[in-house]
């Protein structure tokens, strides 16, 4: 217990005041989660680690395990996210007040913006298992937060008179801008007030969103956030894009402009080489595994990164399924 409670002392010094990633104690988080997590032990034991010497020899855990076991490392749970995958099973990551102290000093040390936030994203007291919502309701403790809508799901027609004399940090999902911009279009309106637009992702959800597109702008394919941001930009043309690259599986986030790239941060650094799945530590991550592997493709450089795209699964490189 004692030594938890030193490394967690430390961990949250170091994302609060840190300035570059620490391998050593990297690599003592590491080893206490491998003595302490079950799931991790016995995954890594698969390569035949039983303990970590050097950095380069972490073993990273594939996020699926969330969707079929408990990950978890430090004691007793208090509550659970569940993310928002819309096939197959959901994973379920467990979390304690410990690493809720960690996500707090992340989220707000990671967030690259400080102002009034007009949130799309329901508020945490009506979605408890999104790990989304539960953001926001972080930055609630440093800024100022105006929940626009109590679902999801969106009604433009409602949320565009909300907007109209608003301006600052506007937070929601790429399927709520499509769906926004769409109706934008199909009226014949825009919005000139100055936003950060702050798209929190979820392409995967916009194919059932394309499907009945009925302005000339926007065409029922896949979007990629560069493409979605620019034709949106001509209905928000004094606004700023940026994204958010998150899951319920980590505690940290990460941060681009439309058209930038998204860099790591001494509490959660990329290990990925060039082009390949994504290899991400993530201290904030201590009561579950903070080594993890992405299926999504990135490509890294210099500690910056671009998301390709989502890996199909044979090019996940990873069969083991924890039984």
């Amino acid at each position: 217990m004692y030594k938890y409670r030193e490394i967690l002392n430390t961990i949250s010094k170091h994302i609060s005041e840190g300035t570059e990633f620490l391998p050593d104690l990297a690599l003592e988080v590491a080893n206490f989660q491998l003595s302490n997590n079950e799931v991790y032990r016995k995954f890594c034991m698969k390569f035949g680690i039983s303990s970590f010497r050097k950095i380069e020899e972490l073993i990273f855990l594939p996020v699926e395990f969330f969707k079929y076991t408990e990950v978890f490392t430090c004691g007793r749970k208090k509550g659970k996210f569940v993310s928002s995958g819309t096939t197959g099973n959901r994973s379920e990551v467990f979390f304690n007040e410990d690493s809720l102290g960690l996500y707090h000093r992340a989220a707000l040390r990671a967030f690259p913006f400080r102002g009034k936030i007009y949130s799309l994203i329901p508020p945490y007291r009506l979605f408890p298992l999104s790990s989304l919502s539960y953001m926001l309701e972080i930055f609630s403790y440093e800024m100022e937060v105006e929940y626009l809508n109590q679902n999801y799901e969106l009604d433009p027609q409602e949320i565009y008179p909300l907007l109209l004399d608003k301006k600052g940090i506007l937070f929601l999902t790429s399927s709520q801008l499509f769906k926004l911009i769409c109706w934008m279009c199909e009226e014949g309106l825009r919005l000139d007030n100055e936003f950060i637009i702050i798209d929190t992702g979820g392409y995967k959800n916009l194919k059932a969103v394309v499907r009945n597109v009925k302005c000339e702008d926007l065409t029922p394919d896949e979007y990629r956030r560069q493409e979605l941001h620019r034709i949106a930009a001509k209905y928000f043309p004094n606004s700023k894009f940026w994204t958010e690259y998150g899951m319920s599986e980590l505690f940290s986030q990460f941060y681009a402009p439309s058209s930038g790239l998204y860099r790591e941060h001494h509490f959660a650094k990329i290990f990925t080489r060039g082009r390949g799945l994504l290899k991400v530590f993530d201290f904030a991550n201590l009561c579950t595994v903070s080594a993890l592997l992405v299926p999504d493709i990135v490509d890294v450089k210099d500690g910056e990164f671009e998301v390709i795209g989502r890996a199909t699964q044979e090019k996940r490189g990873c069969g083991y399924v924890f039984r």
